[in-house]
């Protein structure tokens, strides 16, 4: 959370349909909170989702096996052609095959 004064943050005008705004208001109440605080902590959870979408995941590898092409996933006990071919399909668009 922000740790600057309430008066040193920008104001923003939101207009709403009377429906979103009364659904605030009705979160609002059951939290104890005025709709702009409501309001305010949904940007901000939305701003973290998308801070968390955009996040760079790196894959390791082993040093003995950089550069070695990736192998077929094993076939788990059971597995059926059609769930195996659902899962090589899911790794080899996570790892650009």
């Amino acid at each position: 959370m922000p740790t600057s004064s309430p008066s040193a943050r920008p104001g923003v005008t939101v207009r709403l349909d009377p429906e979103a705004h009364a659904r605030l208001q009705q979160i609002a109440k059951a939290e104890h909170r005025s709709v702009a605080a409501v309001l305010e902590r949904l940007v901000e959870r939305e701003i973290h989702a998308r801070d968390e979408a955009e996040r760079v995941i790196r894959v390791h590898v082993a040093p003995e096996l950089r550069g070695q092409p990736f192998g077929e996933p094993d076939r788990r006990p059971g597995e059926s052609n059609r769930s195996h071919a659902r899962r090589r399909k899911t790794i080899g668009t996570l790892f650009g095959r």
